[in-house]
């Protein structure tokens, strides 16, 4: 019999974010590809996340929210009491400060955000990660991260004894398909979609300038777009994140853009299945929600060459300099005139998006758990 425990203290917060998402989506995974003899439990805060409410499993519950003092004084006092053999922190890296006899565990990097591209990070965050991670790596038996991408970069930037051996790779898997719901009033079939947070990171006035472009090109090539010539509409779906300064108020002035703002899953869902065109050209990403679903729905994607989309997207975009607002309007212009190329790009997207499944990253997590849970036995004994 095997015992784990999921980290699930940051997932009561209502918004679909890329980390709550992976948190969320492995943790009922692991659940699900558990072996009969397997028992897992739950740290929450206060109380079990909603979308985990159904989850069979125990759950232990802390009474503090703020993630500070979940890491310096919660978590570190519940660890060693839980009688587990390994603990997964799928959200946040481990408290930095671990006490005696705390079970070995593994940590899920998302992306180096922080370190790359700092001046597009909140300075709270930067300062937590650098003051948390590099603890949490040097103590950690096992170090999971989307992309081959990131396992680079978290190597060449750490240069930590022992951590390449740690590090693997776990590519996230499409969320749970839902029904598709109505199209919001106003926007039409064939439309450019841009899907992501309101942050400086997804490039968004960059984005804007290159669809001006698009529409005030002279001889640019012919649009025929679901029988309607011309340059399709840009319709941009995502919550205001922050240090977005004006950019809210750009998109809502800009001719031709529809934005939305948070949409919820059966509308995301309608906006693939009628999108034209993904523009993703995010100045960097950890791995790409995004792009994934996109592929799913065989839409063709712009995506910025930085991070690990090139490498998601392999046969499926069209990687472009994303700090280049004249190479996003030109592999846009690229995708918009040719169908063919649409259609070649959305089959292999399709393709690849099939091997990316939550059923595989936790069966390769519950190895991996397995091992440095096995590996501390067999070094207690």
């Amino acid at each position: 019999m095997a015992r784990f425990a999921i980290d699930v203290t940051a997932c009561w917060r209502p918004q679909r974010v890329g980390m709550l998402t992976v948190a969320l989506e492995l943790s009922r995974a692991l659940v699900a590809a558990g072996r009969a003899s397997d028992q897992f439990v739950l740290l929450c805060s206060r109380e079990r996340p909603p979308s985990l409410q159904d989850l069979e499993c125990e759950a232990v519950l802390s009474p503090y929210r703020h993630e500070l003092v979940l890491k310096a004084r919660w978590l570190p006092a519940v660890e060693p009491q839980l009688e587990c053999d390994a603990i997964l922190y799928p959200y946040w890296p481990s408290p930095p400060f671990r006490r005696p006899g705390a079970p070995p565990t593994a940590v899920f990097v998302h992306d180096l955000a922080f370190r790359l591209r700092p001046s597009e990070v909140p300075w709270q965050q930067r300062l937590y990660f650098r003051t948390v991670l590099p603890p949490a790596l040097r103590g950690a038996a096992a170090v999971l991260v989307p992309s081959e991408a990131t396992r680079r970069d978290l190597v060449q930037l750490y240069r930590i004894p022992g951590l390449e051996q740690k590090v693997q790779v776990i590519q996230e898997g499409l969320p749970e398909q839902v029904s598709a719901g109505q199209l919001p009033e106003g926007v039409e079939p064939g439309f450019i979609l841009a899907v992501g947070t309101i942050e400086p990171r997804k490039n968004y006035p960059r984005l804007l300038a290159a669809y001006r472009q698009l529409r005030g090109r002279h001889g640019a090539l012919p649009f025929i777009i679901n029988g309607r010539p011309g340059v399709p509409q840009l319709v941009i779906a995502g919550r205001p994140g922050w240090a977005y300064g004006d950019t809210i108020q750009r998109i809502g002035a800009e001719p031709g853009v529809r934005y939305l703002g948070h949409v919820d899953e059966p509308t995301l869902a309608a906006l693939y299945q009628s999108a034209s065109v993904l523009a993703f050209p995010s100045l960097y990403e950890g791995f790409g929600l995004p792009l994934l679903e996109a592929m799913a729905h065989g839409v063709p994607a712009v995506v910025g060459a930085a991070g690990a989309l090139p490498e998601l997207a392999l046969g499926a975009a069209i990687s472009v300099n994303a700090e280049d607002p004249n190479d996003i309007a030109g592999a846009l212009e690229r995708l918009l005139a040719d169908e063919g190329l649409r259609k070649k790009l959305g089959e292999e997207g399709m393709r690849r998006a099939r091997g990316y499944t939550w059923a595989n990253a936790a069966e390769r997590t519950l190895d991996i758990l397995r091992r440095i849970g096995h590996t501390s036995q067999k070094k207690a004994a």
